[in-house]
């Protein structure tokens, strides 16, 4: 009999018996492409509103205050993340109770058709105090999404690759994230250099949100034909909410001090600074959000090379050694992007990305690796929500108001550092054991 003929059968045997490797027939293709398209799409509706909130506030949140528009505006940028831990429990029982295919395709739903409706919005000039309160909804729907959203499509990509490999597939979904946000920069930069200020303010920012429809129509069509993973196919009925809170909190606690440090660090050096120098040179706004648009491009990358470092030297070295190198940059990072000067955002930028972009390519494994399958959407996706919904998402708001309002330029690089050493000491103290909820521990 053919040698490999034989192979084939015991393969097939083996995946039968063993629903850890029939986890592994995911086909690869269809996975990268429902998980790491399907996030470009939804990061896309989600980051376009972090560029353009102080031409929001200004029309949703009229103030004579510049610093109070702004604070206002990325005070609904923060609702959005305020409603993610909402999402990740929400989406993440729909996942480990109905299959990740139905968890992924609610969450491009609901990002989409908030998107289109901000975009047909009145404003506060129009209809009053119900513009705001019609905005907030809305960026709550978009919170509870993405709540869902991104979690879901690591875990998903994670399960969908062989062991082996799977640092480098799982952070094709990452790389989703920064070609959306990417997309989103790039719009709002093409906005700024097509129409004059007056437009932009008046109507030209609701047109990305329009272009909404054409961007979540595909991401139907994509989660719409995507296979289910065979992690949840073949895995244990998960237990009742209350009882899976209270078995997993270690581990999300865990997820949280592991991810803080380069999730802050993102929202400070890609929100926060391309803003805020706008904000203070508005001739400048449209070269920073080129340099924004540059900087995520190059990002996709550095992604892809940490998750395929961690497969090869192992999650937790890797891990502990870029986050060495992301304390050791904060502060010329901070004292560059807070200079005033293109060329400052630039350099900031740069130092930012070779250390945190890594970082976020090899998260996607090393939390879903942290999970049980039976609990995995649900603990990952709460708790890397409550993460970034109380640490990370509210640096652009913690930083204009200690910058702004109490004259306190350094505060918010205190807070970066804080947050670093905690993921740093985090990562060090990490075990082979808490990377066991799939299959094959990674060292």
């Amino acid at each position: 009999m053919n040698p490999r003929f034989c192979d084939h059968l015991v393969r097939v045997q083996q995946s039968r018996a063993d629903p850890s490797v029939s986890e592994r027939r995911t086909p690869l293709r269809s996975a990268i492409l429902s998980g790491g398209v399907g996030s470009a799409v939804e990061w896309f509706d989600f980051g376009v509103y972090g560029y353009l909130a102080p031409v929001i506030g200004a029309r949703f949140f009229p103030a004579k205050d510049p610093v109070a528009a702004m604070l206002s505006g990325f005070a609904v940028f923060c609702v959005g993340y305020f409603m993610r831990p909402v999402g990740g429990l929400l989406l993440g029982r729909v996942g480990d109770r109905y299959g990740r295919r139905s968890m992924l395709m609610s969450s491009v739903v609901a990002m989409g058709g908030a998107s289109v409706l901000i975009g047909v919005l009145p404003t506060y000039d129009q209809v009053g105090v119900l513009a705001p309160v019609l905005l907030v909804l809305l960026r709550s729907v978009q919170g509870i999404a993405v709540g869902g959203e991104y979690t879901g499509a690591m875990a998903y990509t994670a399960e969908s690759a062989p062991p082996g490999r799977r640092g480098l597939v799982s952070s094709t979904a990452t790389v989703g994230v920064t070609v959306g946000l990417l997309a989103g920069s790039g719009a709002v930069a093409l906005l700024h250099a097509a129409l004059t200020a007056d437009q932009v303010q008046a109507w030209g920012w609701r047109l990305p949100f329009l272009a909404s429809l054409l961007v979540a129509t595909v991401g139907i069509w994509l989660r719409g034909r995507m296979p289910e993973s065979q992690a949840f196919s073949a895995g244990e009925e998960p237990p009742r909410l209350w009882a899976a809170l209270v078995e997993q909190w270690p581990i999300m606690l865990r997820i949280i001090a592991a991810t803080v440090g380069a999730n802050a660090a993102f929202y400070a050096g890609f929100v926060y600074m391309p803003d805020a120098l706008g904000g203070l040179h508005p001739q400048l706004a449209s070269g920073a959000q080129t340099v924004n648009s540059a900087m995520l491009a190059a990002q996709a990358a550095l992604v892809l090379l940490g998750g395929w470092l961690s497969d090869r030297f192992g999650r937790r070295r890797v891990a502990a050694w870029l986050g060495v190198m992301l304390l050791a940059c904060l502060w010329p990072a901070w004292r560059f992007g807070t200079s005033g000067t293109l060329q400052g955002l630039v350099v900031a930028q740069v130092l930012l990305s070779i250390t945190s972009a890594p970082l976020f390519g090899l998260q996607g494994a090393m939390v879903s690796e942290m999970c049980p399958a039976r609990t995995r959407c649900s603990a990952c996706g709460l708790g890397y929500s409550v993460g970034i919904a109380a640490f990370c998402g509210t640096v652009p708001v913690l930083a204009t108001w200690m910058v702004g309002r109490m004259q306190w330029p350094q505060g918010p690089l205190v807070y970066l550092l804080l947050a670093a050493a905690v993921s740093l000491i985090t990562l060090v103290l990490l075990r082979p054991s808490h990377l066991g909820g799939m299959e094959v521990p990674v060292r």
